[in-house]
């Protein structure tokens, strides 16, 4: 998936470390490759670690397409001691005996969350309250009223337990707070609980461990062909796709939409390809046009119009 050659689009996908801000990231990214406009994917508290997706310049309209993306955890609680904050951040509020705790009861409790679930959020978090982030009345002593969201945690998987520690991998929708989860349930189980250590391991399928590059190694990076850029045309696998020539992609420039015959569907191994018509009785497909060197020029909606195929473009990276 990685691109040793210079990108016109281009995406990085950072392991963030522990004490760093999502910020912190995207201002090194801006320093290192003289670009203003940078964005990432998913906030990270500065305690938690790893994948952190970052779009540079024209790339970042494409965040959009990613922003309701699952989210895979690995996280470590702590029962026994609740916090303010719900993670190791905050200030201790309550302590417990854990003795009576036992593997099989955490287990039982921990499959109490799957599915979908209407999760508290924390006092602490970036959620504004009439324009104010939450965090920031929390820390004047003020009281935040209580919100809710609805959540899903479609697996929960309870790795290890050496107690009072015990450590879950998490995948779930987005939004999720981790925090939330843990203090939550350590009050299932009456002993409460709060995170000590967080780190993802995905942000939907394309950015995972395996494909992050670490803030250490990026900065003794020369410039280059070296840079492990993600290819957005692979990112982008689950639209359909297709070549055009020169007249066409003038056109798309342009904002104008061009008449299509045939298209290329490519699966998610990029690998079987198969040829598709579009019809009458088919609905909009989303799609992506690539040029004669495989540079993403725009993604739009192949429509039906006039007994003809046409690429409506909503977005234009050249």
């Amino acid at each position: 998936m990685w691109l040793n050659i210079k990108s016109r689009l281009r995406i990085i996908n950072i392991d963030k470390p522990k004490g760093w801000t999502s910020f912190d990231v995207v201002r090194l990214i801006k320093r290192k490759f003289k670009e203003n406009k940078v964005g990432h994917l998913g906030t990270l508290d500065p305690m938690a670690t790893g994948v952190l997706p970052v779009f540079l310049g024209k790339a970042t309209r494409l965040i959009p397409l990613f922003n309701e993306s699952d989210k895979t955890y690995r996280a470590v609680c702590k029962f026994g001691e609740s916090t303010d904050t719900f993670d190791a951040e905050g200030s201790v509020t309550n302590i417990s005996d854990t003795r009576y705790l036992n593997p099989e009861k955490i287990k039982h409790s921990v499959k109490f969350f799957q599915g979908e679930q209407l999760q508290k959020t924390p006092a602490f978090s970036a959620i504004k309250i009439n324009g104010t982030p939450a965090y920031k009345l929390a820390r004047q002593g003020l009281k935040i009223p209580n919100k809710t969201r609805s959540v899903i945690f479609h697996e929960l998987v309870v790795e290890s337990i050496d107690l009072p520690y015990v450590q879950i991998r998490v995948h779930c929708s987005k939004g999720t707070y981790i925090r939330s989860f843990a203090n939550d349930l350590g009050h299932l189980l009456k002993v409460g609980a709060h995170l000590t250590s967080l780190e993802r391991l995905a942000c939907g399928k394309w950015f995972r461990t395996d494909n992050s590059v670490s803030v250490e190694k990026l900065e003794k990076m020369e410039m280059g062909n070296k840079i492990p850029w993600i290819n957005p045309i692979e990112i982008l696998n689950h639209f359909y796709t297709f070549a055009a020539n020169s007249r066409m992609v003038a056109n798309i420039k342009n904002g104008r939409a061009v008449q299509v015959s045939e298209m290329t569907s490519i699966d998610e191994n990029l690998e079987k390809k198969e040829k598709m018509f579009f019809t009458q009785e088919n609905t909009p497909k989303q799609a992506k046009v690539t040029d004669s060197s495989q540079n993403l020029v725009a993604i739009g909606q192949i429509i039906w119009e006039n007994d003809m195929n046409f690429f409506k473009p909503s977005k234009v990276f050249i």
